[in-house]
């Protein structure tokens, strides 16, 4: 009887364990380079100038579930930057001033959290565009007890001129997404996206695998 009841609770925990995405609330007319809903800002550090100097894409592929390096749970939440710059001065956007703020894990505010790891660089040149991923790490486990969070950023010229902002970001409304990542090891999982659901057999070992 024992071993049945852990069998009907193993959906409810790979659930919980599943990958959360997450999208902009504003100003989402633009995507990331896999796809994933991007707010634009325009770029106008020189307040004379009649045409704007570059943009910036905020986006964010989502929360997941592995485990850190020395076998602790933990969860990873991604957020990426592209920097556009289209004007004649290099735009740099600035890594210490990125700010995770109004998190919302199971209804409860947390305190803002600075970046546990950036790759790539913010600083783009004119004509180029910069590329720069930012991961925090949420104080919890499960990806979906994540219900929402803000980012802040501010992007400057070498002037020190440039532009500060806030982007709220809600849990996707998307069609079903499956991801896999983690060494080899088989189990029970459970699945859900769309018009389909169930439980299966999948895999999910110092990683997960969900559907969303």
């Amino acid at each position: 009887m024992r071993s049945l009841w852990m069998l009907l609770l193993l959906p409810l925990t790979a659930g919980c364990w599943s990958p959360r995405y997450f999208e902009p609330r504003e100003n989402t007319n633009g995507t990331g380079p896999n796809g994933d809903l991007a707010a634009v800002y325009q770029l106008n550090v020189d307040e004379d100038a009649s045409a704007t100097q570059g943009e910036v894409r905020i986006w964010s592929e989502g929360a997941r579930a592995l485990f850190a390096d020395d076998g602790e749970e933990i969860v990873e939440l991604h957020v990426g930057f592209e920097v556009e710059n289209n004007g004649a001065a290099p735009l740099e956007l600035d890594t210490g001033a990125l700010r995770c703020e109004e998190l919302l894990i199971d209804g409860t505010l947390r305190d803002p959290l600075a970046p546990e790891r950036v790759s790539g660089s913010g600083y783009a040149s004119p004509g180029s565009t910069a590329r720069l991923d930012v991961v925090f790490r949420p104080p919890t486990t499960y990806p979906r007890a994540i219900d929402g969070f803000s980012v802040r950023f501010a992007v400057r010229d070498d002037a020190g001129r440039g532009i500060a902002q806030v982007t709220p970001f809600r849990v996707a409304r998307r069609v079903s997404r499956s991801v896999y990542y983690g060494s080899a090891f088989y189990g029970p999982y459970w699945g859900w996206g769309g018009l389909y659901g169930g439980w299966g057999w999948g895999g999910y070992y110092r990683g997960c695998r969900g559907y969303w």
